[in-house]
């Protein structure tokens, strides 16, 4: 598991500079990026479109692709959206496809990277779990009251929902409900009340989530509502599954 990272954003040349084209296969370095080593085999990330000027899907893989025949993430217009992905790597490289409808279209692409992969023994090891909520910020589970913009907050993962001492790192679902405003939710080991990374993107009265792989703080994990001064968003976590040296 790796603290979130951005290694990819077009619209400020990390990783890539300027929009990505339509049935135009870009690809940017991935290993000695974000703390991905040289042996690394895949990793595990959150890929977001925004900008996007018409709807379509991202294609992410080891290998370029013009004309992908699988798709990564689905969008409409005008929605800044994300989803977790486990990937192979190519040459330490990964490679985006922009896939719209028409010729002419263009879109900004980012991806964290959150941990890694390799073919050696020395990294964790995953075991699933039924998933269970353990965070509730609605009812009180884990954290009660809604979350405000801009402001970190922690609870337990260790010790809830079969999650048992030792383990370093944490699979689980993200959810938001009750936004008063678009924005985005981080999750992450560190408490970040300005995170530069992100894991759900979502706009006013939908109820969204996103899957994640997510290393631990000390037996815990931190999220961030971003948005607006003066909103606030109900958010929900249920662990599936953690890794354990």
């Amino acid at each position: 598991p790796l603290t979130p990272t951005r290694i990819l954003d077009s619209r400020n040349g990390t990783g890539l500079s300027g929009a990505f084209g339509s049935h135009s296969a870009r690809t940017f370095g991935v290993t000695g990026h974000g703390g991905v080593p040289s042996n690394a085999t895949a990793v595990t990330g959150n890929l977001t479109v925004t900008g996007q000027t018409s709807l379509g899907y991202l294609y992410i893989g080891p290998s370029a692709a013009n004309n992908p025949t699988s798709s990564t993430l689905n969008f409409p217009r005008g929605d800044d959206r994300a989803n977790a992905v486990t990937v192979a790597l190519g040459a330490g490289t990964l490679s985006v496809t922009y896939v719209a409808p028409t010729a002419g279209p263009t879109t900004h692409v980012i991806f964290d990277v959150t941990g890694y992969f390799t073919p050696d023994t020395s990294g964790a090891s995953y075991v699933p779990l039924t998933p269970t909520r353990i965070l509730d910020s609605r009812n009180g589970t884990g954290l009660s009251g809604p979350f405000g913009s801009h402001s970190a907050r922690t609870f337990g993962v260790i010790g809830h929902g079969g999650v048992p001492t030792g383990a370093t790192a944490a699979t689980g679902n993200l959810t938001v409900t009750g936004q008063t405003s678009l924005g985005y939710l981080y999750i992450g080991p560190n408490a970040a009340n300005n995170p530069t990374s992100s894991t759900l993107n979502f706009p006013v009265g939908d109820d969204r989530a996103n899957a994640v792989t997510v290393a631990l703080g000390a037996g815990t994990l931190s999220v961030t509502y971003v948005a607006v001064p003066g909103a606030t968003a109900q958010v929900i976590f249920d662990v599936t599954g953690y890794f354990v040296p």
